[in-house]
C-alpha cells in the first residue's frame, strides 16, 4: 500500500524527469533564437542611428572610414552586440545535440571576428575566440588567442587566468 501512495504522489509532481530536461531545453532554444533576435535588430537600429555603413561591420577592414566621437559610440555598441551575438550563437552549439568537437562555432566565429574589426584594440572578442578553440582541442590556438586577448590596447582581465590554464593543460600534453 504503501508503494501505491508514493506512486500517486510522483505522478502529482509533474513531468518525468526527461520530459521536464526536454521542457527546459526547448525554451532555452527559444530564449536563445529571441534574443539573437533582438540584438539583431539592435544593430541594425545602431547602423541607422549613428550612419554606419552596412559593410562597415564585416570582418574586412580595409574598407573603413574614420568615424567622429558619435560614430564611435555606435561602434561600440556594435561591438557589444556582435560579442553578444557570438555568446548566444556558443551557446546554441555548446547546447546543441551531438559531441562537443563536432559541434558547428562558425556563426560564433564570425560574430567574434566582426567583433575584432569593429573595435580592434578589444581583447574580448580573442578570449572568446580562445574558448571557441578549446572546445575543439586546438591548445595552440587557444593559448595564441588567450595571450593576444592580453596584448591589445584594452585587454580583457579574465584572459591571463585562462591562459594559466591552458599552458598548464598544453604542458600537461608535452609532458
Amino acid at each position: 500500500m504503501a508503494s501505491t501512495g508514493s506512486n500517486s504522489s510522483q505522478s502529482l509532481k509533474g513531468p518525468t524527469r526527461p520530459d521536464h530536461i526536454t521542457k527546459i531545453r526547448l525554451q532555452f532554444k527559444t530564449f536563445l533564437s529571441e534574443a539573437t533576435g533582438f540584438y539583431h535588430d539592435l544593430i541594425v537600429k545602431i547602423r541607422a542611428k549613428y550612419g554606419l555603413p552596412l559593410g562597415y561591420l564585416s570582418e574586412d577592414s580595409e574598407n573603413r572610414i574614420v568615424m567622429d566621437k558619435d560614430g564611435q559610440k555606435g561602434l561600440i555598441s556594435c561591438h557589444r552586440c556582435l560579442i553578444y551575438l557570438g555568446d548566444l550563437a556558443r551557446y546554441k552549439g555548446l547546447y546543441g545535440e551531438g559531441d562537443s568537437k563536432t559541434r558547428e562555432y562558425a556563426a560564433a566565429s564570425s560574430y567574434y571576428l566582426q567583433a575584432a574589426s569593429c573595435s580592434p584594440s578589444s581583447g574580448n572578442p580573442h578570449h572568446q575566440l580562445a574558448i571557441l578553440a578549446s572546445y575543439s582541442g586546438d591548445e595552440v590556438v587557444t593559448v595564441y588567442q588567450y595571450f593576444r586577448s592580453m596584448t591589445v590596447d584594452n585587454p580583457f582581465s579574465p584572459a591571463r587566468d585562462n591562459l594559466i590554464v591552458a599552458f598548464e593543460k598544453l604542458w600537461s600534453l608535452v609532458e
